[in-house]
């Protein structure tokens, strides 16, 4: 890391609060610094030297974890040996462990990995176990303990292909464990690879395989029997597949084409009652609901949270209150249930249970509980903790304990990753007491994504200000002057998207505190004329300047006040136009126009959108809340989706 961006850094925590760093601790940080900067050229000795200037250093075993881990074919048993000796309590000495072993295997050193073999979820190491077992002549056994390997539902790495090309010239190989595997890459969308295995099917195992295989693209093949008429496991397991997916699609086809196959098959009780509630649920999807008689035969909570989704979905209210009946019988009583069931009454003129049902729920933080006090018109209830401080004291006995001392050390010197290894492994080692003090250390650091999880994790969810921070306020607030939106809305989103991480970066690509796509960023960039306030070299550089805060929220509340403008304002269709894209959002409005927004936001299809916009609403409550601006969840305009 540059000099000037770890003082900068180092500035921004001590500026974050006065953690007491004397001359002394300041000097060795920079010893150990530079001789760190020897490991990555390959001067170790160089290093050494400096090490001995360490005495007392927190970081000072991290630098031979460095030299090890960068000379791992060069590293001799006694010394992997000493080091995991030395330091067990290192979160990283389990892992150089694991990768001085893969090593090993790659260097065939059977004899060595079979003395060290233990149990392990590392593909890459348990196949380089069987093969080291093999190599020193225990081949049965490697041979059954590749059995296990083989079969697992995923494509394995290269290590694994010379246990498996013997493995397969054996007995052991047999139709019924490809079918294991070739299912099991079905069930887990694994099309590739259940495709590559059919090459290993022979008779009617690949007869059935191909017709499985077929379901995916095209369910309705499931209705054609002469495919799937023999009544063999291989074939049920197609069957149920193929009409699990044919009731989302056709329900009433896949119905007739279970009718049948339920009565020329031999299905388990379990099976059948799973395509049972399957199908029932395909056609509650077309707003056919199962008859009085056959509502107490739906026993699983999938079956039954699935019809009160469709229940919600089809504004069915009598169907509403009945399965959210049931399922408080069968999961205790959740928010969601609650509202939904107050909805339901309110709905069918039974206005007293509703309005009870709501009171109730509207004592809780949480986006059903601020539904309920909206629907109540009574204010939100934040239920907060008093303030709770980190006392300079409390601080100090934290930073004597090994594990937290090097996880702020190695935050301060810019390496996060085994920052957060070191910090994690503290909240599995301490109690709730000392982590809500570790939680208010993190926020003291400027790690607010590490406070709020730390905060949750400690079960002081009521300690607003770690879980909901003030930060970056002054940019926040200039963007939402400037762009005409409220700056609440934006930390809210800031919150949910990156949890204020700065230099976030989502597996989609999506960058920074307000999580903006490049491409979006141009978009804003052009659409705005953002290049007057930003600079005119914005999109030449955006990945970088997505990474800059100010440019980030800039962007980030110019795009949403666009998308405010395109929905009318209707904070919730502009929230999920944010997360999904505006072309997702409209389909989704499609079918919905005039209705209540509350329903349309309960049946988004994507589930990660669908929590998104109900956390994005629910966390502006709170923010307003604590900023004295309260309001409730939904405005008046927002109660009902535009007609046209």
């Amino acid at each position: 890391m540059p000099r000037a961006v770890l003082l900068g850094a180092l500035l921004f925590v001590l500026s974050t609060v006065p953690l007491q760093l004397s001359q002394a601790a300041s000097v060795q940080r920079d010893h150990y610094l530079e001789a760190l900067e020897y490991i990555r050229k390959g001067q170790f000795s160089r290093s050494r030297a400096v090490e001995k200037k360490l005495e007392g250093y927190p970081l000072k075993p991290y630098l031979e974890y460095h030299r090890l881990n960068n000379s791992l074919s060069q590293t001799s048993y006694d010394a992997i040996d000493s080091f995991r000796e030395n330091h067990p309590d290192l979160p990283v000495t389990p892992l150089l462990y694991q990768r001085w072993l893969i090593v090993q295997g790659k260097r065939r050193q059977w004899q060595t990995l079979h003395a060290r073999r233990y149990d392990t979820q590392n593909a890459e190491l348990a196949c380089y176990f069987a093969r080291a077992q093999y190599g020193i002549g225990q081949k049965d056994q490697a041979l059954d303990n590749t059995t296990t390997l083989w079969a697992k539902p995923k494509s394995q790495p290269k290590a694994c292909d010379p246990i498996f090309a013997v493995w397969r010239k054996t007995p052991r190989f047999t139709q019924s464990v490809i079918w294991q595997r070739f299912s099991g890459a079905m069930a887990a969308k694994e099309y590739v690879l259940a495709r590559y295995l059919q090459r290993y099917f022979v008779g009617e195992h690949l007869k059935a395989a191909k017709a499985y295989y077929d379901l995916r693209r095209q369910p309705e093949r499931v209705t054609w029997r002469g495919t799937l008429s023999t009544d063999s496991v291989e074939n049920r397991e197609a069957i149920g597949y193929g009409i699990t997916r044919l009731s989302t699609r056709k329900p009433d086809k896949a119905a007739l084409a279970w009718q049948r196959f339920r009565q020329s098959h031999a299905f388990s009780p379990a099976q059948r009652q799973r395509l049972d509630d399957q199908v029932a649920l395909g056609l509650a999807t077309n707003n056919r609901f199962p008859r009085a008689e056959q509502r107490e035969q739906i026993q699983s909570e999938f079956a039954i949270q699935g019809l009160l989704n469709a229940a919600i979905a089809h504004q069915q209210w009598a169907e509403v209150a009945y399965w959210a009946g049931r399922e408080s019988a069968t999961q205790g009583i959740k928010a969601r249930t609650r509202y939904w069931q107050g909805r339901a009454y309110l709905e069918l003129d039974q206005p007293s249970d509703g309005k009870a049902l709501f009171a109730s729920l509207a004592q809780e933080r949480s986006y059903y509980g601020f539904l309920a006090a909206a629907q109540l018109n009574a204010p939100a209830q934040l239920q907060a903790m008093s303030a709770h401080q980190l006392s300079l004291e409390a601080q100090e006995q934290l930073t004597q304990i090994q594990g937290i001392a090097r996880a702020v050390e190695l935050f301060a010197t810019g390496d996060d990753l085994n920052g957060r290894r070191e910090w994690y492994r503290q909240l599995a080692d301490q109690d709730q007491d000392i982590q809500h003090h570790m939680a208010h250390l993190a926020q003291r650091i400027g790690r607010l994504y590490l406070a709020i999880q730390t905060a949750n994790n400690a079960g002081a969810r009521d300690d607003l200000s770690l879980r909901f921070p003030e930060a970056f306020g002054p940019l926040f607030n200039a963007a939402a002057l400037r762009h005409g939106v409220d700056g609440n809305l934006l930390r809210a989103i800031a919150r949910q998207e990156s949890a204020f991480q700065t230099k976030a970066i989502s597996s989609a690509g999506a960058l920074g505190l307000m999580q903006v796509m490049p491409a979006t960023g141009k978009i804003a960039v052009r659409r705005g004329g953002l290049k007057r306030h930003l600079g005119s070299d914005l999109g030449q550089a955006i990945k970088k300047d997505l990474h800059t805060p100010e440019r980030n929220i800039e962007i980030g509340a110019f795009h949403l006040s666009w998308l405010l403008d395109r929905y009318n304002n209707q904070r919730p269709l502009a929230i999920a136009a944010y997360n999904a894209g505006e072309s997702r959002a409209d389909r989704w409005l499609k079918s919905s126009k005039g209705g209540p927004m509350d329903v349309w936001i309960e049946t988004i299809p994507f589930k990660e959108t669908r929590n998104y916009v109900q956390n994005v609403l629910a966390f502006e409550v709170v923010y307003r809340a604590l900023n004295q601006r309260p309001a409730p969840i939904l405005g008046k305009n927002e109660w009902r989706l535009p007609s046209a």
